[in-house]
């Protein structure tokens, strides 16, 4: 059933019921006035016909000749057609007609009534006349030798067209002031709609903004003049409007801190319903799963995870109803991805079962991060291990008896320096990736970064590398412009350089050159950098290992490395140094033909 508003119920049944009442009262009043009217004409008639009435019985019982001549003057001067009918329905005489021709009256309604003693009317269509006609009849006692006590009928007969006149006139006035009683009902009727329906539409859009909270009340009380039961009604729904948008607010900033919560969650989090479908999943596991929140929701789990396990444990948390925790993997492609996975059933306030919430926690960092521990912890017990060992070993030798043997103990205690030395070297090296980690990762000005000239920099480092170089008759060659400048820290850039040059010098064979170039580069963003690249033409450095190389103590060749003397973390310095200059650090190696290692720094 189609529903109306409250305005077009209320309108027409008050101006339908405004309407029939007008026009039963005009009716009533139409009606009313015409009997009336018609009744003083019959009276008025009725009284004429009462002052011929003597005067008739004379001439019909005396002198029915002077009958006709009678009539036919006194209907001629009261404008009145006289008829005169016998006892048995025959004219006797007429104002208006010759009596010998006309039919019989007998059965007219009026004479029948004035036969049984009483004043008789009609209003009717005169075939005689053609047109409408006021007849009155009163009964005449006829009372001769040839009426014996007969009663014959005196009718007067006036046109009806006064009457019309008057009924006509009355019946306009009658319907004027019904159209106007309607017009003014119609107003009334609309006002009086409005005035119910319009503090409800008020409240209907108060309350659809209160809805989306936009205000906190519904309408104005004071403004429309409204009754006592409207006013006690809105101040009721206005308290309830009021309790219910504080009520909204806190849910709504509740809501609002939930949302930033669950959006900025490291984790990924995974809500599904009893069905299996998405409830709610955050930013992270559409991350995870490479795929939009939004569209996410309402979509069965399985089509997103795709992964047997994950399912295995929703599953039998909405089974059983407890809760599931696991170490799970995840392979895209060749990426594999560790998630430590809880799952936890969700209930509803009633505290039954309705779905099930998913977090994970990718640990791939945290498991790398551990392997790189303990292999960091293992790499530098082996290579504090062995020159302790030798040094232990050689001690002893010497403590049995071999200080006595000059010449083998010298030998020995070069030994032993030896290997001090390069304890004290990896100590070194270790202490000063220490420390430009923790320079870094502090995020302070103590760098000293600033824009500089490279040249002296550069400079100092080849003078550096210079002596080791030239025992190798290995030829170091600078090639950089006086006036190119770079963001670094001198000291730091120079002890970048120095490992660099260190490596290259110990794997370039004799007569061999290294370069040192430095040269500015310009990017399609126009953000410039500059590039130091160092290349030697040594044994260069095979393609499975490029991507471990600045890896601490990370080595190609593990027996040569030791051999020169190595700690296996010139590299990883180097790394540390780029990045905490911010730029970066490249290898570019062909097996057999050399290296170049490039640092990219800020311009």
């Amino acid at each position: 059933m189609r529903r109306r508003p409250l305005f077009w119920q209320i309108f027409p049944v008050s101006l339908l019921i405004s309407l029939c009442t007008v026009l039963a009262v005009s009716w009533f009043a139409t009606t009313t006035f015409k009997t009336f009217y018609y009744d003083q004409m019959v009276v008025d008639i009725e009284a004429r016909a009462l002052l011929l009435e003597q005067k008739i019985l004379d001439l019909v019982l005396d002198s029915p000749d002077a009958l006709q001549d009678f009539c036919r003057q006194a209907g001629r001067r009261a404008h009145t057609r006289i008829t005169v009918v016998g006892p048995y329905g025959a004219v006797l005489a007429d104002s208006n007609e010759d009596p010998q021709r006309m039919e019989k009256h007998g059965k007219r309604p009026e004479i029948t009534k004035a036969y049984s003693g009483q004043t008789g009317s009609s209003l009717r269509f005169s075939t005689t006349l053609h047109r409408d006609m006021l007849y009155v009849a009163i009964p005449l006692r006829l009372s001769s030798a040839d009426h014996a006590d007969k009663t014959g009928a005196l009718r007067l007969s006036v046109p009806a067209t006064a009457l019309n006149t008057v009924l006509g006139t009355i019946r306009n006035r009658v319907v004027l002031a019904s159209l106007l009683t309607i017009l003014l009902a119609a107003v009334f009727s609309r006002q009086l709609a409005l005035r119910i329906s319009r503090p409800l539409e008020e409240i209907k859009r108060g309350a659809e903004q209160l809805s989306s909270g936009e205000k906190i009340r519904l309408v104005n009380i004071h403004e429309h003049g409204l009754s006592l039961e409207m006013s006690g009604l809105i101040i009721s729904l206005n308290r309830m409007a009021e309790q219910l948008m504080e009520r909204i607010l806190l849910t709504r900033r509740q809501h609002n801190e939930l949302e930033a919560v669950f959006s900025s969650m490291t984790e990924a989090v995974v809500a599904v319903d009893a069905e299996e479908c998405v409830i709610r999943l955050n930013r992270a596991a559409g991350l995870l799963f490479r795929i939009d929140p939004q569209i996410g929701k309402d979509k069965p789990v399985q089509g997103m995870l795709r992964n047997p396990e994950l399912m295995e444990m929703i599953r039998g948390t909405l089974r059983n109803n407890n809760c599931a925790a696991a170490e799970v993997e995840l392979f895209d492609g060749q990426q594999r991805t560790i998630l430590e996975v809880r799952v936890v059933p969700l209930q509803d306030n009633e505290q039954q079962p309705i779905g099930a919430l998913m977090v994970m926690d990718d640990v791939t960092r945290i498991n790398r991060l551990e392997n790189v521990r303990r292999e960091f912890v293992a790499n530098v017990s082996h290579e504090l291990k062995t020159p302790i060992t030798v040094i232990k070993g050689y001690v002893e030798t010497l403590l049995d008896g071999g200080v006595a043997a000059h010449e083998d103990g010298n030998k020995f205690l070069q030994i032993v320096l030896r290997q001090a030395g390069r304890l004290d070297a990896i100590i070194d090296d270790l202490l000063s990736l220490s420390r430009i980690e923790n320079t870094a990762n502090s995020h302070k000005t103590s760098l000293d970064l600033a824009l500089k000239e490279l040249y002296p920099t550069l400079h100092a480092a080849l003078q550096t590398c210079k002596l080791k170089a030239d025992e190798q008759q290995i030829r170091l060659d600078l090639q950089c412009p006086p006036d190119l400048k770079a963001i670094h820290n001198p000291a730091l850039l120079e002890e970048a350089v120095i490992n660099l040059l260190n490596n290259a010098v110990t794997y370039s064979p004799s007569g061999s050159s290294v370069f040192v170039r430095a040269e500015s580069r310009q990017e399609s963003g126009k953000k410039q950098w500059v590039e130091i690249a160092v290349e030697d033409k040594g044994c260069g450095i095979r393609k499975e290992h490029l991507d471990r190389i600045f890896e601490r103590f990370y080595r190609c060749d593990k027996a040569r490395s030791r051999e020169n003397g190595g700690t296996g973390l010139g590299l990883a310095i180097v790394k540390h140094i780029a990045q905490s200059q911010r730029g970066t650090v490249e290898v570019e190696s062909h097996f057999g033909r050399g290296s170049t290692f490039t640092l990219n720094l800020p311009g």
